[in-house]
């Protein structure tokens, strides 16, 4: 996906978002990552791994587009610092994604959580 901020990969039964440090994010590289999440899931609702550690900022227009709805059965972010955590919380508390969503620290714990099935948050 030329000249898009973040990368979305699909591992096995796992959608996979990643970016880098000091990413910004905006609403259209939100809107071109769910766009191309819907491809690699051909129209199966899947689990999602966001990974935020390092982003310096998404934008209100990315937040808004990724509460919305697309192919998503969860989705766990993970990050490791007051900042990811702090954009983590914002974003459920502001925003409602209408799928289940947490933070975490760890990676095994998000990758527990993920493959627990569609439950409750």
């Amino acid at each position: 996906m030329k000249d898009i901020t973040g990368t979305i990969e699909l591992s096995g039964d796992l959608l996979h978002l990643k970016w880098g440090h000091g990413d910004v994010v905006t609403e259209r590289d939100a809107v071109a990552l769910m766009k191309r999440a819907r491809e690699l899931s051909g129209g199966r609702a899947l689990p999602l791994l966001v990974e935020i550690s390092g982003v310096e900022w998404i934008d209100q227009g990315a937040l808004k587009a990724f509460a919305g709805t697309w192919p998503l059965t969860r989705a766990a972010v993970v990050g490791t610092s007051p900042v990811d955590h702090t954009l983590a919380s914002f974003y459920t508390g502001r925003h409602k994604p209408v799928h289940p969503t947490r933070y975490f620290t760890s990676m095994d714990e998000a990758m527990a959580w993920l493959v627990e099935g569609p439950a409750l948050p």
